[in-house]
Order: structure tokens, then sequence, then C-alpha cells
């Protein structure tokens, strides 16, 4: 008597056989697609900590106008230009004493360095984060207040993540 497979028991081996490798394959493209979400939302969070570490190493480092430099009104450490709160100009003690400046243009963060014929933009962020909001609130940012200088940051990114993030910075020097 020869031993072997039916039609019938071949086919269900087959489709048994398919089932389970359809859901191998669909858990495997499920971890692909989850991996590559991930390695976006690490993307967006190493800029934003790259963009946040810039400006809090500048803003940490800011030194009070005496009037030699012609950035900011004398006896200030900071400067809100006419009233906004999306920009920020300061002088650079780590950069020469350099007049700077954060602002939003655009969707993107980006800071201006030098003043009149000198000035240079650059971007902080790549052009894929869109940051919607960018607000500085300023406190002791006149040596008259008798406060110490404060700066806290406020960032709303809409694309590719919904992300709000917020940090105080402390000027390094004492305002005497």
């Amino acid at each position: 008597m020869k031993r072997g497979f039916t039609l019938i028991e071949l086919l269900v081996g087959i489709a048994v056989f398919s089932l389970i490798l359809g859901s191998v394959i669909g858990i495997f493209i499920s971890a692909i697609q989850l991996q590559r979400d991930f390695l976006k939302k690490q993307q967006v969070l190493n800029q934003l900590s790259f963009a946040i570490e810039y400006m809090s190493r500048a803003l940490r480092m800011a030194r009070r106008e005496d009037g030699t430099f012609n950035c900011l009104p004398e006896d200030f450490n900071y400067d809100n230009s006419g009233g906004t709160i999306s920009k920020i100009r300061f002088i650079n003690h780590l950069q020469g004493d350099d007049c700077q400046e954060f602002f939003l243009e655009g969707g993107s963060l980006k800071y201006k360095k030098g003043i009149g014929s000198t000035e240079e933009t650059y971007p902080l962020t790549l052009p894929g984060l869109v940051i919607e909001e960018l607000k500085f609130k300023l406190q002791g940012e006149s040596s008259a207040d008798n406060l110490q200088p404060r700066v806290t940051i406020f960032l709303k990114i809409g694309s590719p993540l919904k992300i709000e993030l917020q940090t105080t910075i402390s000027q390094r020097n004492l305002d005497i």
C-alpha cells in the first residue's frame, strides 16, 4: 500500500501555510512602518534639542548693553524689538560680543547676527520641521528692575509632530 497525501490534504496544508506566512509578513511590514515613524519623531526631537540648546547657550551668556555695541537700549540685557514676543535680540558674549537675534520666519526658526550691512541670517531648523509659534517672555531685561535676567522660550511645533516645548534660561552673569 502506497502512502501519500491526497489533493485535499495538500490544499489544506498550502492554505494554512499561506495564512501563517501572510500574518508574519503583515507583522514585519507593521514593524518597519513603526520604525520609520519612530525615526521621524527622533529626527524632529534631535532638531528641537539642537535649536533649544543653541539658543540657551547664547542667551545664558548675553551681556548688558553699555552703549558701545548699538544693539540694545542702554542697560538692557535682552530686547523684544518692536514689542513682539516672537523674536529676541541680545549681545552674545560667547561670540565676540556680537549682536544676535532669534526669530520665527516662514515656519522656520532662524537667527541673525551682526548689525546693518554685516547682518547674516541662518536657519536653526531644517525645512521639514514647521514651527507654528515662538514666544520669548523676558524678566529682568533691564538692570533698573533689580531682577536676575531670565528668558522663557515657548515653541509649538505643528508638523510632522505636534509638540509644545518650554524652557527658562537664566543669565549666567549676575546683573549687578
